[in-house]
């Protein structure tokens, strides 16, 4: 999201395909979204509590900017920013991209708007939602890359563990460490630093602190031989 808005400003044209996302408020009623997610309880939901921990595992981060402002899709349109879909390939020369841009903003919308209803059950009242997000009446489904209005390409994938030094059976069909809240389907093995590890705060650098703890103590209980405590919170 920074990344088109800055090459933009820059004046060039810029096209930005997009997927699932995670699209939040920079600021609700007066206070930064992060500040809500800690006062309501929402980063603090153990295991446990989550309905489906691998998919919560697999969201994509929030798309948030620093500063007060929202950069969300409605203010990069708004500047000028084309939106399509998400990349499907490229075959002959042409780029296709998804034709689903409408169902994966509605949906992005839906959940952000369940979030503000959870901040609001937990403060009273209600505050001002965002607008639904905007979406071209007839998102662009291919792109002649021969023509050459497209000459950068910026990949904004994200990043993924590299765990293939690690030669132990402890990974699933997909590639996947077996863990139950950083305890490792293998004695005396933990592992830390990752999304929603034993927690929603886990994904973020405060939670460090609370996983650690954790993850100490049920270490010196295998060391010392005691039955250790139950892996999640």
């Amino acid at each position: 999201m920074q990344i088109a808005e800055e090459l933009h400003r820059s004046g060039r044209p810029v096209t930005l395909a997009t997927g699932e996302h995670v699209r939040v408020p920079r600021r609700y009623r007066g206070r930064d979204v992060m500040w809500w997610l800690d006062a309501a309880g929402v980063l603090d939901q153990g295991l446990g509590e989550i309905d489906d921990v691998v998919r919560a595992r697999n969201l994509a981060s929030f798309q948030l900017a620093g500063g007060d402002r929202t950069v969300d899709f409605n203010a990069l349109q708004s500047q000028g920013v084309r939106l399509v879909g998400k990349l499907a390939g490229i075959r002959d020369g042409a780029a296709q991209f998804s034709g689903s841009l409408r169902n994966v903003a509605a949906l992005a919308d839906l959940k952000l708007n369940r979030l503000l209803d959870g901040f609001d059950a937990h403060a009273g009242g209600r505050g001002e939602r965002p607008e639904p997000t905007l979406v071209p009446e007839r998102p662009l489904l291919g792109l002649d890359l021969a023509r050459g209005e497209i000459r950068t390409v910026v990949w904004a994938t994200g990043i993924k563990p590299d765990l293939s030094w690690v030669e132990l059976p402890v990974f699933d069909y997909k590639g996947r460490l077996r863990h139950d809240g950083g305890v490792v389907d293998w004695p005396g093995l933990y592992v830390t630093g990752l999304p929603v590890l034993r927690r929603r705060r886990s994904t973020f650098i405060d939670g460090a602190a609370a996983d650690a703890a954790d993850l100490v103590a049920h270490l010196a209980a295998h060391l010392s031989g005691r039955p250790a405590a139950p892996s999640r919170p």
